[in-house]
C-alpha cells in the first residue's frame, strides 16, 4: 500500500487522485505521505500466529511418511484440531 501510494504521489502530486486510484480515503493517503516524507516508516502489521503453527512438525512427519492432504486433514481432526 505504501509503495503504491508513494509512486502515485510522485507521479500526480494530487492526494485526491491518488485516493481515487488506490481506493483509499484521502485522509489515509495524506497520513502515509506525511509519514514517509517526514522520514518515518509506515507501521508494518505484526505476524499473527496460525492455527497449524504448533502442529507443523507433526504435519511434516506425516508428509515424510507419504500421507496425502486428505489423510493429514483427517489425522488433525482426530486429534481435536479445528481446521477447515
Amino acid at each position: 500500500m505504501v509503495t503504491t501510494i508513494m509512486t502515485l504521489w510522485q507521479r500526480y502530486r494530487n492526494k485526491t487522485k491518488v485516493a481515487e486510484l488506490t481506493g483509499h480515503d484521502w485522509k489515509t493517503v495524506a497520513k502515509v505521505i506525511k509519514m514517509v516524507e517526514g522520514g518515518g516508516q509506515y507501521p508494518v502489521k505484526k505476524p499473527h500466529p496460525r492455527i497449524l503453527d504448533s502442529y507443523r512438525q507433526q504435519i511434516l512427519e506425516w508428509m515424510d511418511e507419504g500421507l496425502n492432504g486428505v489423510r493429514i486433514f483427517e489425522n488433525l481432526r482426530s486429534i481435536g484440531v479445528k481446521v477447515g
